[in-house]
């Protein structure tokens, strides 16, 4: 008897010890399941790149940026999917206006923007401005968040914005901002201060500073006729998703392709000292009912509305 007692004994401990091991090869299991889901589901950290003087590398960081900024199963979907010409590269980022409204933009219609770009080229610019890199229509966001509609020209030495008329075909005014007085350039998603009521614009920006890390001046802030304000902030054009054509033929309206030209402008500019960051730009708007207005209308754009034009 006690033989048996101690065969049963030894069986049952045989078989607690089997359904022990069994438990930690599956909680092992388990866990490593769980940790390459995680990884799986974790996505791409923003980081802050080096300057643009780091290095070659460096040039395609604002392309690498713009990738990063997907969800993993966009990243999927792109990969996987042959390019479309047509489709908007982010999906998750709103697309301005609609198919409809956006052929009441002067700037819509064929040979509008080269002729007009090719006039400013030819009036505004000089020997002196350095040697021309590109030209595009973009949207300057202002600091009281009002959408402008502008021609950017790109040259080894400055940035020009030009106020044009796509109605008259005229300029209207222009700025030149010196690439030797930028120390900051910002690409990240446009947002707004956590206490803001003003909607996500889910949009994506280049930011050109040159105020050496100081605040705005007050005075500037509260003022919407200010000159003075130390930054321009730009945006793809709304017709950069509306274009139909090759990814050359859209680039004049793409903010990323001016972004890039840029950084390498100022990489070519041995005595710069500018920097340039890959992380969101705060656009200081917290009610914003009157630029919520101006934008979602198109003021800041050449238009047809309804019997008038403006």
């Amino acid at each position: 008897m006690s033989d048996l007692l101690d065969e049963d004994l030894e069986f049952r401990g045989g078989t607690l010890q089997l359904s022990t091991d069994t438990s930690v090869a599956d909680v092992s299991e388990s866990n490593r399941n769980n940790t390459h889901d995680n990884t799986a589901r974790r996505k791409p950290p923003t980081s802050v790149n080096p300057s643009v003087l780091s290095g070659a590398n460096s040039l395609t960081s604002s392309t690498s940026s713009f990738a990063d900024a997907r969800g993993p199963e966009e990243q999927a979907n792109t990969a996987a999917a042959p390019p479309d010409d047509n489709q908007a590269v982010f999906p998750r980022y709103d697309v301005p206006f609609d198919k409809e409204n956006i052929k009441d933009f002067f700037t819509f219609r064929k040979g509008v923007v080269d002729t007009a770009i090719q006039e400013c080229i030819t009036a505004l610019l000089f020997p002196e401005d350095g040697e021309y890199l590109g030209s595009w229509l973009l949207t300057e966001i202002t600091l009281w968040d009002n959408e402008k509609e502008r021609i950017v020209l790109l040259t080894s030495r400055l940035v020009m914005t030009i106020k044009y008329d796509f109605i008259a075909m005229k300029q209207l005014d222009f700025k030149k901002t010196y690439l030797d007085d930028l120390d900051t350039i910002v690409i990240g998603e446009l947002v707004y201060p956590p206490s803001s009521l003003v909607p996500e614009r889910h949009l994506r920006g280049v930011r050109l500073m040159w105020n050496k890390g100081e605040p705005v001046p007050l005075k500037t802030v509260w003022n919407p006729f200010s000159q003075d304000v130390p930054f321009l902030t730009y945006a793809s054009h709304p017709i950069f998703w509306h274009k139909e054509g090759t990814a050359e033929e859209k680039s004049t309206y793409d903010m990323e392709t001016f972004a890039l030209k840029l950084q390498r402008a100022i990489e070519n500019m041995t005595s710069s000292a500018c920097c340039i960051h890959h992380s969101p730009i705060v656009i200081q708007s917290y009610v914003g009912v009157t630029s919520l207005l101006h934008n979602k209308t198109g003021m800041g754009f050449f238009k047809v509305r309804g019997k008038f034009s403006f």
